[in-house]
């Protein structure tokens, strides 16, 4: 018969094997945790990488439809019988199209449903993340705003201002060009007036666009640093 020493010390071992065995897969889950945290930190990097790189052809074509809206600002002042049709009716759509800001957040979803950030110190990748939100946001609001501009544009100012046949040839995609050929469709007063109410509008949103641009892409290099360093 086993002493009362002997069955001690047979339940303290299984105890510790016990014990030691759920320590071991609390490590092992911890490993797991942490390798998951790096790679999804790895993945928010390479997705931040990308929107950067979009970020830079989002401010060039508003900087390019600012140098078009100027563009006709200044023919619309003309003589419409001294105004090439063609130099008209391509730079009328050239600043007709919006350009979509188009995040890669998946990462950073995935990084807030694992609570990875959580920590709102200013110097935090929570901290930069929530900035970089916040203007990707804003930037969403402008676009809603400027394409709602554009869809009274289309439908309350184009018509007045353009030759329907000439702008059914031009409006393609990808654009069509005119042939070369001084005079275009008159402008009346109230056109020009509602034009310019548009393109002062449009430069505003333009201008706010590249603003939250420029924010998103000085957060989004800080949240690389903080990853890669």
């Amino acid at each position: 018969m086993k002493s009362v020493k002997s069955y001690l010390l047979e339940f303290l071992m299984i105890s510790i094997a016990v014990f030691l065995g759920f320590w071991a897969e609390s490590f092992r889950n911890q490993i797991s945790d942490n390798k998951k945290v790096m790679l999804i930190k790895k993945a928010i990097g390479k997705d931040l990488k990308k929107d950067l790189k979009q970020l830079d052809e989002y401010t060039n074509q508003a900087k390019f439809n600012l140098l078009m809206i100027d563009r006709m600002d200044s023919l619309v002042s003309l003589n419409p019988n001294f105004i090439d049709q063609k130099d008209f009716y391509k730079t009328l759509v050239s600043y007709s199209v919006v350009y979509k800001f188009t995040p890669s957040d998946k990462s950073l979803k995935q990084a807030e449903e694992m609570g990875v950030l959580q920590n709102e110190h200013i110097d935090s990748l929570s901290f930069f993340s929530m900035k970089y939100q916040y203007f990707l946001t804003d930037i969403r609001f402008v676009e809603d705003l400027l394409t709602d501009e554009y869809l009274n544009y289309s439908r309350e100012i184009i018509p007045k201002m353009t030759d329907p046949i000439l702008y059914s040839k031009v409006w393609r995609f990808p654009f069509n060009d005119l042939e070369s050929k001084m005079g275009i469709y008159p402008l009346d007063k109230e056109t020009k007036n509602n034009l310019r109410f548009f393109m002062a509008n449009a430069r505003w949103y333009y201008d706010a666009m590249q603003v939250n641009a420029d924010s998103m892409r000085n957060y989004g290099n800080k949240m690389i640093q903080y990853i890669e360093h």
